[in-house]
Formats: structure tokens, sequence, C-alpha cells
């Protein structure tokens, strides 16, 4: 029962010491973040290695996917060490699913070990959207498994963050070759495409000569643009639909909407190959941020 007691003690006293060695915030999004910032700073510096090397030991999940890249790649003051960068990559996966993605580049390059690109799929699964990328590409090739361009084009429509980003140019690319979405993709597409247009606007709406004009009469004004896309065609013919009243005002609000393009980022249109937007604007002369307000879209039809 003493042998026991005091081992019970022993462990106890050295789980005690390492909590008071590992720093409260190790595993922190900025301590992730600075791993990742200065591992490739150059010139190389020592400290910067021990510092992600001491975060590691940690646990911090990214600072060991951090130092996993630096053996992977070699230099930095590291030999190259597919083994190591492997052993840490699974480790920061244990911790973070999203690092599967590290795992699943180095089976498809054959890093260390054979490509396999079975395995670089699973991993890539494992890893969620932030692998939606290398699988499409993969399932688009038909490497590791069958070909399935429905399946990428889901892959990457689900992935999507915004209008023209990565995973939206690859959904697009297959699109526009061919690849049809269905009812519930399409409506995901428009909805994307919308929100991105909003945004666009509201930005380019923002400029002071507007609210200069518009506070110069004392009143809000009231705005109703007319956006026309063609298919696949992210830039608009733009029409004053209803006009503020003022024509200073109005001249600003069209010149801030000349600029309102999604470049090659298009809007889904039925068998007439066009669209049309109804955009009602406020402006507010106690509206010192210069942000508009949208009153709401309306689309083919005239807003009630």
């Amino acid at each position: 029962m003493i042998k026991t007691l005091t081992l019970l003690v022993f462990f106890t006293a050295i789980m005690g010491c390492q909590s008071l060695i590992r720093p409260a915030d190790y595993d922190a999004p900025l301590v992730g973040l600075r791993c990742m910032w200065v591992g490739g700073q150059q010139p190389f510096e020592r400290e910067n290695l021990r510092y992600i090397e001491r975060y590691a030991d940690y646990g911090n999940a990214t600072c060991k996917a951090a130092l996993g890249k630096l053996y992977q790649e070699g230099g930095y003051g590291v030999d190259q060490d597919f083994s190591r960068a492997h052993a840490l990559f699974v480790e920061a996966a244990k911790l973070d699913a999203v690092f599967n993605v590290l795992l699943g580049q180095m089976a498809e390059r054959g890093e260390g070990e054979p490509m396999d690109y079975v395995a670089a799929r699973a991993f890539y699964r494992l890893s969620g959207k932030n692998a939606a990328l290398p699988l499409g590409r993969l399932m688009e090739e038909g490497k590791g498994g069958p070909q399935d361009l429905p399946g990428a084009l889901a892959l990457y429509l689900g992935a999507v963050t915004y209008c023209r980003d990565d995973a939206w140019k690859a959904m697009d690319r297959l699109r526009r070759a061919g690849q049809p979405l269905s009812e519930a993709q399409a409506q995901r597409y428009q909805q994307l495409w919308l929100t991105g247009f909003v945004r666009l606007q509201a930005r380019r709406m923002a400029v002071g000569e507007v609210f200069e004009a518009v506070n110069a009469t004392g009143e809000a004004k009231h705005v109703t643009l007319s956006y026309r896309f063609k298919s696949d065609s992210g830039v608009p013919q733009v029409t004053l639909f209803k006009g503020s009243g003022n024509a200073n005002v109005d001249q600003w609000v069209m010149r801030a909407a000349a600029r309102v393009t999604l470049g090659d980022c298009a809007p889904l249109t039925d068998s007439s190959g066009e669209i049309e937007i109804k955009a009602p604007l406020v402006f507010s002369p106690q509206d010192t941020q210069h942000k508009p307000y949208l009153d709401r879209i309306c689309g083919r039809k005239p807003c009630a």
C-alpha cells in the first residue's frame, strides 16, 4: 500500500510540474499563427525553430504541423526527413482533423513511401472542406477511384465561401465545360452569386461623392438601379430605373454603379440568356459612414 501511494504521489508531482511548465495559452490560435509565420522566415533564425519545437511539444496542433512542414521541405535548421514529417502530421491530425490534408499530400506525392491515391483521397475526405480542391482534382482525374465529375462539382460547390474564391472557380470551370447543376445546386449557386453581388454593390456605393451629394440635399434619397446580366458574364448593363429627383445625386450613383462588375463570375440565366436585377437603394444624409441601405433585390419582376 505504501509503495502504491508513493507512485501516485510521484506521478501527481510529474503531472503538476508539466502543467506549471506548459503555458495556459499553448493551444491559442495566435500561437499557431505565429508558428506558421516564423516557420518560413528568411533569413533563418534558430530561435524561431526553438519556438515552433517548444509549442509543438506542448501540444499545439498548428505548431506540430508547422514543424512537420519544416522536416518535409528540409532547411530552416532541420534536415529533410519524411518519416519525422509524417509522424508530426499524424499527431497534428489527431488534434485537428483539418491537418489530414498534409497526410493526403504526402500520400499523393509519394513522399517517404510509394504514391497512394486511394490513401490520399481518404485523408482529404477526413480533412473536410479544407481539402475539397485536391480531393476534387483526384476525382476529376480518376485517381484513387473512379472518375466522378458530378461528385467533384458538388464537392467544390459545397466548399465555396464566396463568389470567385478558388472553390468557386473550380466549380464554375466544370459547369462551363457542360457539367449540369441540379436544382438544389443551382439555387445555392445563385444565392452565393447574389450575396457576392450585394456585397460588391455596397462597397462600390460607399463613396464620399455620393453622400456629399445626398447631404447637400438635406434629405434621404431613393434610387432604383437596373442591372442586366447576359449568360456567363458578370459585367452588367446598368441603367437608372428610378431616379432620386436630384441630377447630381443620380450622376454620382451611376458613376459608382459603373464599377459594379464581377468579371467572369456570372449569374445563372433562363432560356432568354439574360437576367435583370432591380436594386432599390436608400441614401440617408445622416449616414456618415457612407453605407447605402439596400432595401431588397428583385429578379426579373419589379419589386412589389
